[in-house]
């Protein structure tokens, strides 16, 4: 986080940011929502926080949303679906990253996702998810408004809910990259 450009997107909620990479909030049992734009720093922020939380000591799980669904469909099919969830369930802090980024889910997207919140609150232990949805459009996109609830309702009882906003750090990169190649030419 040394080199992050705060500059480039003053609004960010840079104080609330800090605290997560300070862990805290993982000592706490605390848990946090990043939801913005695409580009806008959540999935840096999450892996900077998953980093500072590895270096203090903490057993971190990191997927994109992707792979953690993927990962429980083939731990189901393959009967270690209770080892995988161990995984899931007993680190000290699980980062789900860019959730919902495609629109298709599993069948058994809510029901799975469902299933590792409800043990993770249970159990007093730490869940980051990025999404550049808002939380609003979870229960649609989930296919089911009322596993949506018991998520949120889960997630945001000890937790933190950041909104990103702002241009995104991707096309600032590629914008620079573009003025150097026609430069050369």
């Amino acid at each position: 986080m040394q080199d992050f450009d705060w500059s480039y997107n003053p609004r960010l909620p840079k104080q609330e940011i800090l605290e997560l990479i300070s862990g805290k909030f993982v000592q706490q049992a605390a848990d946090a929502l990043l939801i913005g734009h695409p580009g806008t720093g959540k999935s840096h922020i999450a892996k900077a926080v998953a980093h500072a939380a590895i270096q203090a000591g903490y057993q971190v799980a990191y997927r994109e949303a992707q792979g953690f669904f993927e990962d429980i469909f083939e731990a189901t099919q393959t009967k270690k679906r209770k080892k995988l969830f161990k995984l899931f369930c007993g680190a000290d802090l699980l980062v789900i990253d860019d959730l919902f980024l495609q629109k298709r889910l599993p069948q058994t997207a809510a029901e799975d996702l469902l299933d590792v919140i409800l043990d993770r609150y249970r159990h007093r232990k730490s869940t980051m998810i990025t999404s550049n949805r808002p939380i609003e459009d979870w229960g649609k996109l989930l296919g089911d408004n009322a596993a949506a609830s018991a998520i949120l309702d889960r997630l945001l009882h000890h937790g933190h809910l950041m909104k990103f906003e702002g241009k995104s750090y991707r096309l600032k990169e590629a914008s620079k990259r573009l003025a150097l190649e026609k430069k050369k030419n």
